[in-house]
């Protein structure tokens, strides 16, 4: 029996490895998609994510990015033909003091040095038409009205079944054990199912894509983080349209469409000893539900319903790593995404797939794997290490 051979494999059924999978079949290449798992579930980014769809406040490397994304969210349930859950309420980030004001007057004038100037900064008078029932202290705003949120399950879902379509082969509950090496090359994969080989591996594997490249000598300035979120009982009324955040507060707040209250930001979970799951920490629950009912009282009428954390790969300079791995022929690599990933994947999907076929990369200059040889091994040791 023959070993089966594509000319691209994916690592990962993300969104991130589902969109590459879904964008790079379009382009009539023969794709294999593998992950470890039947659809995203605990403890993965995309089964964790908070599902913001948000342009404003990206890293200048990823703001061209981030502009194709946001332009082509709005249909992105049509092309895939699939209910994404996509609201495009905009997002809106919240200055509490003087000082923040006058920091967010800078972070909008930045802002629209990267092209998005649609960005703007609104007073106290103006969040509150956005945002009824915000706190005292709220002075102004940052408002981003094409921003959004959507339900990352189904986006990563909806992309896979999109790949299908086109083709592309999807391999569910197949762990990968290591890439396999000719040389200096990457040539295919060892996996559940045995030896694949392809021309390209695509390792978009989230928060186990950096043991992988470890297994072939390649060490990445990646971690592993645990990032919690919390959800409410349902209110009544569905009255927040915007995602909300905070420049003083570790916030992502946002009201689903079943008018409970989603709640996110960062705060830390615990990652097991085998770095495979994650439990919420009773500390991190409390100060995060503490922040969200201080900036918006309302969502202090409504209960905890449940908590739950992911683990989320997180790049040393909190931008990811996306192009072709250093040293290592045939190894692409989409990983790092340090939390916000979600919403570029769709224009991640289509660069990737551009480069690939050899058409213009320009849209990952800044998040080349190439930039590892700037970081002093001192520094990246620290990074690993949790320092």
């Amino acid at each position: 029996m023959s070993t089966p051979h594509y000319d691209v494999l994916v690592i990962g059924l993300g969104v991130i490895g589902a969109s590459i999978s879904y964008h790079a079949a379009q382009r009539g290449l023969r794709v294999l998609a593998v992950d470890r798992a039947e659809e995203p579930r605990p403890p993965t980014a995309s089964w964790a994510s908070a599902g913001g769809v948000r342009r404003q406040g990206r890293d200048p490397a990823e703001a061209a990015l981030a502009t194709e994304a946001i332009a082509r969210w709005p249909t992105l349930a049509t092309e895939l033909e699939a209910d994404l859950h996509y609201r495009q309420g905009g997002q809106l980030l919240l200055a509490e003091s003087e000082i923040e004001a006058h920091d967010l007057a800078n972070f909008v004038a930045k802002q629209h040095a990267m092209g998005f100037t649609d960005i703007c900064l609104v007073s106290r008078a103006e969040a509150l038409e956005l945002v009824p029932g915000l706190n005292a202290d709220v002075l102004a705003g940052s408002y981003s009205p094409t921003d959004g949120q959507a339900d990352a399950t189904r986006t990563a879902q909806a992309f896979a079944r999109a790949a299908e379509r086109f083709g592309a082969t999807i391999w569910t509950n197949t762990p990968v054990a290591h890439l396999v090496l000719q040389g200096e090359r990457v040539v295919g994969v060892n996996s559940g199912r045995g030896i694949v080989y392809a021309e390209t591996v695509v390792l978009a594997a989230g928060a186990w894509g950096a043991a992988l490249c470890r297994g072939i000598g390649l060490e990445l300035p990646v971690r592993t983080e645990a990032y919690q979120m919390l959800l409410s009982t349902r209110a009544d009324t569905t009255f927040l349209r915007p995602v909300i955040g905070a420049v003083g507060r570790a916030l992502s707040l946002k009201q689903l469409n079943d008018g409970a209250f989603l709640i996110g930001g960062g705060y830390p979970g615990t990652i097991a000893p085998d770095g495979n799951s994650c439990s919420v920490r009773l500390d991190s629950q409390e100060a995060s539900w503490r922040t969200a009912c201080e900036l918006l009282p309302s969502v202090g009428r409504q209960h905890l319903e449940r908590a739950w954390c992911g683990l989320e790969a997180l790049c040393i300079d909190e931008i990811p790593l996306i192009g072709p791995a250093p040293e290592r022929e045939g190894l692409f690599l989409a990983i790092g995404f340090s939390g916000h990933g979600f919403a570029i994947a769709p224009a991640i999907g289509r660069a990737v797939a551009d480069q690939i076929t050899g058409r213009d990369s320009s849209a990952f200059v800044g998040l080349t794997p190439a930039r590892i040889a700037r970081f002093e091994p001192a520094t990246v040791a620290a990074f690993l290490a949790g320092r």
